[in-house]
Order: structure tokens, then sequence, then C-alpha cells
């Protein structure tokens, strides 16, 4: 049953958003067995939302590019991910 959430979950995150950022609709790329989306940024990365375990918690995190790096936030609630992939990929709402 879990996988099965973690699933939802993610078609939630995914409605979130679209609804939120209907302009990146086409480019939400959808995992089909993982709860993952990745959104290209078309500077050769991408940001990435999934839920998985780390040091033993199991949560949703996103990962984006971040000038040389990758910066990894771990949000409160997946209604946080259309802010936060709005400012990671430079949006507005």
């Amino acid at each position: 049953m879990d996988g099965v959430e973690r699933l939802l979950e993610r078609d939630r995150v995914h409605q979130l958003l679209i609804d939120a950022h209907p302009t990146l609709a086409d480019r939400i790329e959808i995992d089909d067995a993982n709860p993952l989306l990745k959104i290209p940024t078309g500077f050769g990365g991408a940001v990435v939302m999934w839920k998985g375990e780390v040091d033993g918690t199991i949560r949703w995190r996103l990962a984006a590019p971040d000038g040389e790096g990758v910066k990894v936030l771990e949000p409160d609630s997946i209604e946080e991910f259309p802010c936060l992939v709005g400012e990671a990929l430079g949006l507005r709402n």
C-alpha cells in the first residue's frame, strides 16, 4: 500500500505544479514506477522531486541546480513544491 500512496502523492505534486505553473505541463517528466518528477531546465540540468529514504527518514525532497552545484530542499509539505519549483526555474506566478 505504501507504494500506491507514494504514486498518488506524486500525482498530487504533479497536479499542484500544473495548477500553479500551466506552462510546465509539457515539460514535467513523470517516472511511471517511482514517486519521482523531473523538469529539465534547458541548461543541461533538471529540477527533480522525489520521495525516498535518506538516513532513515522517508520524505519528499527537491534537488535543483545552484550555481556550480546542486541544492537539496526538504519542504514540510508537498504544497510548497510549486513555489520552490517556480523559484528554481525563475518562473513568475
